[in-house]
Order: structure tokens, then sequence, then C-alpha cells
């Protein structure tokens, strides 16, 4: 019974290991406390900073270096190691587009929605409705607003609801 558990505590700290993985700043980046823009900071990572993305969430990593912890945006990262990640030189850049018409950079972000049990266990928050609701624009500034940028109101018609939800 002793060994089984042992087996499985080691299986459950090997996936572990394994999720997190190794990167690089590709340029400097606050580092924060929480996984948000407004949240405080913990930090600045250094450009080429070499990190360990320990989790992710939404469009925030949770990175561990050398210069600290906090949370990190996703593009401020790439997986892998900082040696020789200076790419092409511009030059040999150009003649990649022009022999592949691909400069060979990729950059793919995936950010989720809310899944049924966020949304079913979202609780509302007054205080931040009411620091929203500190942004909003009377209609008389919205109008002033858009005379002194040459825009003009435009009525448009709502779709029927057959078409609204069959063209998704």
């Amino acid at each position: 019974m002793k060994g089984r558990l042992l087996v499985l505590l080691f299986a459950c700290t090997a996936g572990l290991a394994a999720a997190q993985e190794a990167g690089y700043a590709v340029r400097q980046a606050e580092l924060k406390r929480e996984p948000f823009s407004d949240a405080a900071s913990a930090g600045t990572l250094p450009e080429r900073a070499e990190v360990k993305i320990v989790s992710r969430q939404g469009g925030w990593l949770r990175i561990e270096s050398a210069s600290g912890a906090g949370w990190v945006r996703m593009l401020s990262i790439r997986t892998g190691s900082a040696e020789g990640a200076g790419g092409d030189s511009g030059i040999k850049q150009l003649f990649n587009v022009a022999r592949s018409g691909s400069s060979g950079t990729v950059v793919a972000t995936g950010v989720r929605g809310l899944d049924r049990e966020q949304i079913a266990n979202a609780q509302p928050n007054a205080a931040e409705l009411s620091r929203m609701a500190q942004f909003a624009a009377s209609q008389a500034d919205a109008e002033r607003f858009a005379s002194r940028a040459g825009l003009a109101a435009q009525a448009l018609d709502y779709l029927p609801a057959a078409q609204a939800a069959g063209d998704q």
C-alpha cells in the first residue's frame, strides 16, 4: 500500500514538472502580482531573461525567474531558449520572405472565454460596477465628441431573429 502511494505521489509531481516550460522574455516586461493589467507591480523582467512558465490564465503567464516571480503578458514570453534567439537579420529575413512567401514568424495566442463553472460561480462586484459607471459618458458629451470628430448618426435596422441566429 505504501509503495502504491509513493508511485502515485511521484506520478503527480512528475506531471507538474512536465507542465512547466522554459522560456525567455522577448522584451522588458512588468511583473504583476495577479493576472490583471491594473494589478500591483511585482517587479520588472529584463529582456532576454530566462523564465520558467508555472501556469497560464487567459492571456497571462505565471513565471519564475532570477528577477522574481509573478504574472506577465503572454506575448512578452517566448518558449524555448534565448540562445540563438536573435532571429534573422533584416536582409536575411527579406530573402526568406522572397523565397518562401513567409517571414517564418508565427504568433498564435488564444484567450478563451468563461466556462460554465466560472459563469455559475460568478459573484457580482458592486464596487467595480460603481467604478465602471464613472467612465460613462453623458449623451451630451458623446454628441459633442462625435461632432468634433466629424461623425454622423446612422439608423440601423435590427436583423430578423431567425437570420441573426442562423448567420453566425
